[in-house]
């Protein structure tokens, strides 16, 4: 018994931790553009004006992408040849651990006792999903799409760390392994 008692709080200390990883990213790009001919940047403006975070947090996602776009070689420019859109979806979230059992025998309050207990354990947060997109103003599509799931919108532990994070994890996809893909 006390084999499957350790198992059950291992199992429900590894879903616990799961829930702390990382973003799941992916991302999808159009195969018939040629890339390489993408240079200067600027963001879609009406895409950020609908961001749904607080402005605080929408600054803070766009001097991500800046920073990750200057990194990776573009330039913001006036006259772009491509824009950046931005989009956070959010969705409320619950995840339930448990039940958790524990017991055993021992000295304790009046005595000797033994018993068993248990417990369920509920964390209820906001999700959001990061997408970035690339649009071609020229040609009026849409040529390559970055997309990270799991950020917790709750969590303002390091909050800033994260969203920059999370963009680098993006757009790290980015320029797409095209030798890969053929």
């Amino acid at each position: 018994m006390r084999t499957a008692q350790k198992l059950l709080m291992l199992f429900t200390v590894v879903l616990a931790l799961a829930g702390c990883t990382t973003l799941r990213t992916a991302s999808d790009y159009d195969k018939n553009v040629d890339l390489s001919g993408y240079k200067t940047y600027n963001f879609y403006d009406k895409g950020i004006e609908r961001v749904k975070l607080n402005n605080l947090d929408k600054r803070r996602l766009l001097a991500a992408v800046e920073a990750e776009m200057n990194a990776k070689g573009f330039t913001k420019s006036a006259k772009p040849d491509l824009l950046v859109n931005l989009v956070v979806v959010a969705r409320e979230k619950t995840d339930v651990y448990g039940p958790a059992y524990y017991g055993g025998w021992g000295w304790g309050w009046g005595g000797w006792r033994g018993g068993w207990g248990g417990g369920t354990y509920v964390n209820q947060y906001i999700d959001g999903t990061i997408i970035i997109d690339f649009l071609d103003p020229a040609k009026k599509i849409l040529f390559w799409h970055g997309q990270g799931s799991g950020f917790n919108l709750d969590n303002f532990n390091k909050r800033e760390q994260r969203l920059y994070t999370g963009v680098k994890e993006i757009l790290a996809q980015y320029p797409p392994n095209v030798t890969a893909a053929k």
